[in-house]
């Protein structure tokens, strides 16, 4: 059954109005309204309707992708419902146009189509306008503005379309009055369900969200030290990084760091001090200088996402210059952290960077505290190792092979006695423990040393990829090191046992995903360096070509047809008057003994043409009469008397036996 008038038009309407595709909304719905009133019609068989189904689906298919590499994951769902109409419209506007007005269900399966061809299935015709006006709903749904305006549009719709079904059992007050109630109750049930949606989102957001660690903190850093259970770690890709020397394997492994901190309490990292001061690009708004150029120095080019355009850097030790990034703010704070707003979603920028760079502020107090409650392991630790009063670099040795040869890299923490830190359970008893347990208790105990120290978090460039021809940076690569000043300068300072960085999933998914990875970054790549907004503006057009290939093919391989006003069944129940003429059958007969009537010819000239011709015995004079009875059967809108008819059939079955043996002139 054929929606009511208007009734698509105020659908797609509707759809646009929520989600703002007002355009394609308009054009769609005169599209679609616009088969009422023309009587213009295509043939279309099962393959062309089965190639049209394909072609939608691969829209779909390839929004669905695109969206996978170009939005967060948390709202594809929702971008996904809110073009289903656009992607599943060429499949509606066929059917309406096409003579049928139905859409063979066979078309849309595949499974149904390999049971066609195997003769095991016997199908139906489809239409497709009810369908199609729920998928319109619903992804106006997926977009509302949660307005009264939105439940009421959808009310209306849903009226209108359940109208022309409605029982003529009931009266229409009674039914006007159903609907009300019904429309109160879901009102005022969906008020009541909206604490409940709202937990059911968040449940959704929270699996569908981007499991990539988010940006580090500036100010304040929560870490896993006295937590319960094992870590997890992941294998994703974060960022790729290319070496620009000319001797690679000299600078990696490498520490890229994105934020320090200088005061410890309770598990938490704090940056006292940090503010963070602006810094001016160059004239090419591409290249920011952080500190004079050294006289030696390396560079690396860094590929990274900033999320809505805003992150944090990872930086080496002595960065004094960036280019090719393209951000509207950059700012640094005096521990080393640098954050850029404003910029690409992805950004591909060069770093470089040399030694005795003066980037961080010069240590001052808190650079030497240790808190009160931490004081007596670390002062055991000292004694133990007796690097009181040593020389700086006697110290960092000292310590550094204390926790190598005595300590183990775990992800699994135990519980731990009552009345004791963390950070002393870790270093009296457990001896054991992950990088934020060796970095936080080697700042400690330098400081109780008297050598100034900040806790510093990013992450350890070290794995190459053959096939991307670059280094690769996982989640599982995060760190926490030590900055330590010495001889007049902050250097960095790792603890940790290198096994760490053998730690790995050796599964076949991680090469999956970092295949997908790849296409998600290479795509991406494409998408900034091609200006994003005129990629995601325009991406949608690229379908038009497509579009218009195949009306074109569909056109010119189909016979259009001019229909009537009168539907199809009634065409067929009443079939043209005077079709079924005896007369025909002499037609036939004369054209099989060689004289054929050309498609110019009345049937008079064609007469008089076979009466000058013919054998003297053929009596070609007898047809003027049956053709008068003919010509009052075909095209006498009062038609013929009964007798008359019967007259005719006999004078032309009369004909046919006298000339059946009457060869041609």
């Amino acid at each position: 059954m054929k929606t009511p008038l208007f009734l698509m038009a105020a659908s797609l309407l509707f759809w646009g109005w929520q989600t703002g595709l007002w355009m394609f909304a308009v054009i769609m719905a005169f599209m679609l309204e616009g088969a009422r009133f023309v009587r213009v019609r295509w043939e279309f068989s099962l393959s062309d309707f089965s190639r049209i189904a394909d072609v939608c689906t691969l829209i779909f298919v390839g929004t669905v992708i695109y969206l996978f590499a170009s939005e967060k994951p948390a709202r594809i769902i929702f971008i996904v419902l809110q073009w289903m109409p656009l992607s599943f419209f060429p499949l509606l506007i066929f059917q309406e146009y096409s003579t049928v007005g139905k859409v063979d269900i066979r078309a849309l399966s595949l499974i149904l189509r390999k049971q066609d061809k195997d003769r095991n299935h016997h199908s139906f015709a489809l239409d497709l306008t009810y369908p199609y006006l729920g998928v319109c709903m619903l992804s106006a749904s997926a977009a509302n503005m949660r307005t009264p305006w939105f439940y009421a549009g959808v009310v209306i719709l849903s009226v209108w379309g359940l109208a022309p079904v409605r029982s003529r059992r009931f009266m229409p007050a009674i039914w006007i009055t159903m609907i009300i109630l019904a429309a109160v109750a879901g009102y005022i049930g969906h008020i009541g369900l909206n604490r409940l949606q709202s937990i059911i989102e968040q449940k959704g957001i929270e699996w569908l969200a981007d499991s990539v660690r988010d940006d580090a903190d500036p100010y304040h850093n929560v870490t896993a030290i006295g937590d319960i259970g094992t870590l997890k770690f992941s294998d994703r890709i974060l960022f790729r990084v290319i070496s620009l020397s000319s001797f690679p394997g000299s600078l990696f492994p490498l520490l890229l760091r994105e934020a320090g901190y200088n005061m410890y309490q309770y598990a938490r990292w704090f940056a006292m001090g940090g503010k963070f001061s602006e810094i001016q690009p160059d004239d090419d708004k591409t290249t920011w200088k952080l500190s004079p150029e050294p006289e030696t120095f390396a560079a690396i080019r860094i590929s990274a996402y900033l999320r809505e355009g805003t992150g944090m850097l990872k930086l080496p030790a002595g960065t004094f210059e960036i280019e090719d990034l393209p951000v509207s703010k950059m700012e640094r704070n005096p521990l080393g952290a640098v954050r850029v707003e404003e910029g690409p979603g992805m950004a591909a920028y060069t770093v470089r960077f040399g030694s005795h760079v003066a980037f961080d502020s010069p240590p001052n107090n808190s650079d030497l505290s240790v808190p009160q409650r931490e004081i007596s392991a670390v002062n055991e630790v000292i004694r133990k190792i007796d690097i009181a009063s040593k020389p700086p670099d006697e110290i960092l040795n000292s310590v550094t092979a204390f926790f190598r040869n005595n300590f183990t890299y775990s992800l699994t923490q135990s519980s731990q006695a009552q009345g004791i830190t963390p950070v002393a359970f870790f270093l009296r008893r457990s001896l054991s423990g992950h990088c934020e347990y060796f970095a936080t208790a080697t700042v400690l105990i330098l400081r109780a040393a008297g050598i100034p120290a900040r806790y510093a978090t990013g992450y350890l460039v070290h794995e190459f990829s053959p096939f991307e021809k670059c280094f690769i940076v996982r989640e599982r690569d995060a760190h926490a090191w030590v900055s330590a000043y010495i001889r007049g300068e902050w250097q960095a300072v790792d603890t940790t046992p290198p096994a760490w960085i053998e730690m790995r999933n050796d599964s076949v998914f991680p090469y999956l995903s970092d295949l997908w990875s790849w296409f998600v970054f290479t795509f991406s790549d494409w998408r900034w360096r091609n200006g994003e907004d005129r990629v995601t503006k325009h991406s949608v057009w690229l379908l038009i070509p497509l579009f218009i290939i195949l009306v074109r093919r569909l056109y010119f391989s189909k016979q259009v047809k001019r229909i009537k006003a009168e539907k199809p069944s009634e065409s067929i129940s009443h079939p043209v008057p005077g079709a079924d003429s005896d007369f025909y059958q002499i037609e036939k007969k004369l054209g099989e003994s060689g004289f054929a009537r050309y498609p110019w010819e009345t049937l008079s000239v064609w007469i008089k043409r076979i009466e000058s011709h013919c054998s003297p015995d053929m009596s070609v004079g007898q047809l003027y009469v049956l053709l008068r009875l003919h010509y009052r059967y075909r095209f006498d809108p009062e038609g013929i008397f009964p007798d008359e008819r019967i007259l005719l059939k006999t004078k032309v079955q009369e004909w046919l036996s006298k000339n059946e043996s009457t060869p041609a002139a």
